[in-house]
């Protein structure tokens, strides 16, 4: 126990108790400074630590004996978690369990099987102990543009200006908002010593890239070049004002013969010059990019401005580029002292991702829904919950890495606005009385929609920012976190139980002899159903569905600039994707039938002794196919990335743009063109799917079998152990 963790706790422990220092010294018989010098971590000794614990006891603390006792505990295999960890108590078994699994593995003639067994148990163990000692985790919010979710974030985390500094209500919010287009890159709420802000800028390439990408569509509409259809290419609505703020090319509002008109620097800019690359570098030179180094901003008091005015204005600042010294950022983190108290013992950082506006299964997104220490918000608009995205993003959980959604991983935050929920009619046609009325009808609409597709057990939250109570959010927010843990606290439990099953059976040899009936039933199974089942679809097809149905000729535009690299759409990823749902459709089968095999053995009454080892053999397997997935995500990605993204193909692409109608599919035709012409990289991927599949899956559960079945040597010395005790 850190010396900082012991004089906090000890502190809190007096709090709690509303007991002055100089209460607790008396009856200590220290001196109040004494108790002052333990609170602030600069005395440790451990005998004046105990007669405060036990002065703090008698004095009624409810908790200071329990703490005395955790303090004094000596952990030799899981870090140790703060006494205050929800899961502190499963922790602690877990290490008593882990320390007789040691014990255990010190004899060495205990059984092979049983060995073999104990050690995977104790990997298992150190991992789910590891991920309960942490009590960091992330809330993502995720949502199309314009639904409202920047507001929500602010308003359920209290990141609000006091309302004497704003006009009305709605403009409390810390986050910029607006009518969507708002927020530039991905923003980071979580604690911090002090008000502040911490960048990661973008790098100067991808400046460069994106400045491209404004520069030619600049160019392109002041040099009155064909149109797409009625569309026009560009970049999004809030790197559009930072470039302009950043180079000081904003628009002017001037007042002619009483007619206001706004004057825009960039088409003067793009007039004058002789060439695209030349306004390019012009542009560039204005945005003086090698003097944009700093990547901190913190809250000075003397500005006199209440501390969230300050990060309202320091955020809006940089997010719109107003800052001289400041680049283009690929992620901000705001720093806020006590953030997330509501939460107790979690610490919690809120990620408010970058809107949807158009592709939704976006590689950035996926990093979230794969993050096991992240609870993903969906937000959407009330009338239109759960939202085409949600769905998407839903889907795809489901149907890329059989990922369950009611584990509190995900849930549904509706955003109602003035008299939306009231205006919800039922099935005969009546209007609602209540808001609650209609967050009932609606809820119930919803989670129908979502069972018809396979994806019941979503939670569903209401909230309107104007006139609802933000505590039941919270409370929601807090359970899906609460969720995640307990389900792994589960695990653990069962793990530990499973662990001292075999440790202290009664009945060793009857329990070896189960488990290796296992294992070699473990391996018939697998003799007979060995391969990976037929390729289903190929890999590229997700991709090129994909650009067919992108909402917006400017997002393949922009990809096809960057050689199909682009965060809005990523080509590569849309291929990884597609990879890994050919891997589960095809490996479906499988494993639906290696789970009645484990359900066979479970309901045979001669391995009911080994009815844990083969629950763990389940999870292993469980844990196998989400890293068979995720391999074959990664390899659809690498089989293809070094020849698709140097292909020609590209040049074709972009050529395509201002040749009528129909850019989306020209682009798909020549990228189709181009995949079929690559069949080379189709066999590499299928030769590389099959290895991942014998690596990832059969290969683990082969060396269980044949782990938990003992080599002949070892078969022959454990008989003779058997012979020489009957002998005696």
């Amino acid at each position: 126990m850190s010396g900082l963790a012991m004089h906090t706790s000890i502190a809190r422990l007096r709090a709690e108790l509303e007991a002055t220092q100089t209460a607790v010294a008396e009856k200590a018989g220290l001196d109040q400074s004494r108790v002052s010098r333990i609170e602030k971590g600069e005395v440790v000794d451990r005998t004046e630590v105990d007669r405060v614990l036990d002065a703090l006891t008698e004095l009624g603390s409810a908790n200071a004996a329990e703490y005395k006792a955790f303090a004094a505990r000596e952990w030799s295999s899981v870090e140790p978690p703060s006494f205050w960890n929800p899961q502190r108590a499963c922790i602690e078994i877990a290490e008593e369990t882990l320390g007789k699994i040691e014990t255990f593995l010190a004899d060495e003639d205990r059984p092979w099987p049983l060995r073999r067994q104990i050690e995977r148990h104790r990997g298992a163990l150190l991992h789910a102990s590891t991920f309960l000692t942490r009590l960091n985790h992330n809330i993502a919010f995720i949502g199309d543009i314009g639904v409202g979710k920047s507001t929500a974030i602010s308003f359920i985390f209290e990141l609000l200006v006091p309302p004497s500094l704003a006009d009305k209500p709605i403009n409390r919010p810390i986050l910029e908002t607006g009518a969507g287009g708002t927020t530039i890159c991905e923003v980071h709420v979580k604690g911090g010593p002090e008000f502040g802000l911490s960048l990661q800028p973008m790098s100067d390439s991808e400046v460069r890239s994106i400045v491209s990408d404004f520069c030619a569509a600049k160019w392109a509409l002041f040099k009155k070049e064909q149109e797409e259809a009625g569309e026009t290419v560009g970049v999004s609505r809030e790197v559009d004002r930072a470039i302009r703020n950043m180079s000081g090319l904003v628009r002017r509002r001037e007042t002619i013969g009483g007619k206001i008109t706004y004057k825009d620097p960039i088409q003067d800019l793009a007039i004058s010059s002789g060439t695209e690359e030349e306004f390019r570098t012009r542009l560039l030179a204005m945005m003086n990019l090698a003097e944009r180094t700093r990547r901190e901003l913190w809250y000075d008091s003397s500005t006199r401005q209440h501390p969230m005015e300050w990060v309202m204005d320091a955020f809006k600042s940089v997010n719109n580029g107003r800052l001289k010294d400041v680049s283009l950022p690929r992620s901000i983190d705001l720093l806020v002292p006590n953030f997330g108290r509501s939460f107790g013992e979690l610490e919690i950082t809120v990620i408010d991702t970058k809107g949807v506006d158009d592709v939704a299964i976006r590689e950035d997104l996926d990093l979230r829904l794969k993050d096991g220490r992240t609870a993903v918000v969906f937000c959407s608009r009330f009338n239109d919950a759960p939202g085409m995205s949600t769905r998407a993003l839903l889907q795809h959980m489901q149907q890329t890495f059989s990922e369950r959604v009611d584990t509190g991983k995900v849930a549904i935050l509706a955003l109602p606005r003035a008299e939306e929920a009231r205006a919800t009619k039922d099935d005969i046609g009546e209007q609602v009385m209540t808001d609650a009325e209609g967050y009932e009808l609606k809820k119930a609409q919803v989670l129908n929609e979502l069972t018809a597709d396979g994806l019941s057990g979503v939670p569903m939250i209401f909230y309107n920012v104007v006139s609802d109570d933000v505590s039941d959010v919270r409370d929601g927010l807090f359970n899906q976190l609460s969720r995640i843990r307990r389900g792994v606290e589960e695990h653990l439990f069962d793990l530990c139980a499973a662990a001292q099953d075999i440790i202290e059976s009664h009945e060793a040899h009857a329990l070896n002899a189960a488990i290796e009936e296992v294992a070699n039933r473990l391996s018939n199974f697998l003799k007979g159903n060995r391969p990976l089942g037929a390729r289903e679809r190929l890999a590229y097809e997700d991709a090129l569905n994909t650009v067919r149905g992108v909402r917006y000729a400017s997002t393949l535009w922009a990809s096809a600039r960057r050689n199909g690299e682009y965060s809005g759409l990523n080509i590569l990823h849309q291929v990884g994707v597609g990879a890994a749902r050919d891997a589960r459709s095809r490996s479906e089968a499988w494993f639906k039938g290696f789970d009645a095999f484990l359900k066979s053995l479970k309901a045979d009454d001669g391995l009911k002794l080994a009815t844990r080892s083969i629950g763990q053999i389940g999870a292993s397997a469980e844990g196998s196919k989400t890293a068979f997935l995720e391999a074959a995500q990664s390899a659809g990605m690498e089989v293809y990335r070094e020849p698709l993204t140097q292909a020609s193909v590209w040049s074709e692409c972009v050529d395509e743009w201002g040749r009528g109608p129909g850019f989306k599919m020209r682009v798909a035709g020549h990228l189709e063109q181009w995949f079929a012409s690559r069949p080379d990289l189709k066999e590499t991927l299928e030769k590389v799917v099959c290895g991942l599949w014998d690596e990832y899956v059969v290969m683990p559960l082969l060396r269980l079998s044949e782990e938990t079945s003992p080599a002949p040597a070892q078969k022959e010395l454990e008989g003779r152990r058997r012979g020489q005790g009957k002998a005696a």
